[in-house]
C-alpha cells in the first residue's frame, strides 16, 4: 500500500507533502491532528484562500474514489527552513490525474506568506514532478485576470498565456500552459 512518506518534495525552503486519504480525513476533523501528522504548526488563519470546506471535500472524494490519485490531488506546503520552525503556509496541487497528456495545477498561500517566492518555488517543484511522469506533456493553470500575483507565478514557471479559461463562479478566467519541451525555470 501507499506510504505517505514516499511522496514528499523538497525545495530550498519548503517541503511539499502529498495529501493522502488519511491526511484529508484528519484535516476535516482536527487541525491539531493535522499538525501532528505533518510535523509542523498549523496557523490559526488556516486554511488559505480557495482551500475551503468545499475544496477539501472535493479532494477527499477524489482520493476515496481513486487511491492512485495521490500526488495528482492536494499537496501541503510546509515552510521548512529549520526543524524547529516548520509551519504550514499553503496548499496546491493538481485537479486530478492527467487526461490526454494534460494536468491542471493550482496553488494558494496564506496571505501573510505572499510575495516571498513560496508559490513559485512550490509550483516549479510540482510542475517538475508532473513532467517526471511520461504521460504528462502539458501543465495548465487558470486564474482570474485580476489576480496578477498568480499570473506572475505562472510566468515565472515558464507558462505562457493561451487564452480564456473556463468561467468560474460567473467570472471569466485566463489560461496558461507550459509543455514538456518549453524552457522553464527549475526549482
Amino acid at each position: 500500500m501507499f506510504n505517505a512518506n514516499d511522496l514528499r518534495l523538497r525545495t530550498a525552503r519548503l517541503e511539499l507533502i502529498a495529501g493522502t486519504l488519511e491526511f484529508e480525513r484528519i484535516e476535516s476533523h482536527s487541525l491539531t491532528d493535522l499538525a501532528k501528522a505533518l510535523r509542523c504548526t498549523v496557523p490559526a488563519s488556516w486554511p488559505p484562500p480557495l482551500h475551503d470546506e468545499q475544496s477539501q471535500r472535493w479532494y477527499l472524494e477524489m482520493l476515496e474514489g481513486d487511491p492512485r490519485a495521490v500526488g495528482w490531488a492536494l499537496w501541503y506546503f510546509v515552510r521548512n527552513e529549520s526543524e524547529a520552525s516548520r509551519q504550514l503556509i499553503g496548499s496546491g496541487g493538481f485537479k486530478g490525474r492527467p487526461q490526454n497528456g494534460v494536468c491542471e495545477i493550482g496553488y494558494s498561500l496564506l496571505p501573510v506568506h505572499h510575495q516571498r517566492g513560496y508559490a513559485t518555488e512550490a509550483a516549479l517543484s510540482l510542475i517538475a514532478w508532473a513532467f517526471g511522469h511520461s504521460e504528462v506533456d502539458k501543465v495548465v493553470a487558470e486564474t482570474l485576470p485580476e489576480l496578477t500575483a498568480s499570473i506572475r507565478v505562472m510566468e515565472k514557471c515558464g507558462m505562457r498565456f493561451i487564452g480564456n479559461g473556463k468561467p468560474e463562479q460567473g467570472q471569466q478566467t485566463v489560461r496558461y500552459e507550459v509543455t514538456r519541451t518549453d524552457p522553464m525555470s527549475r526549482p
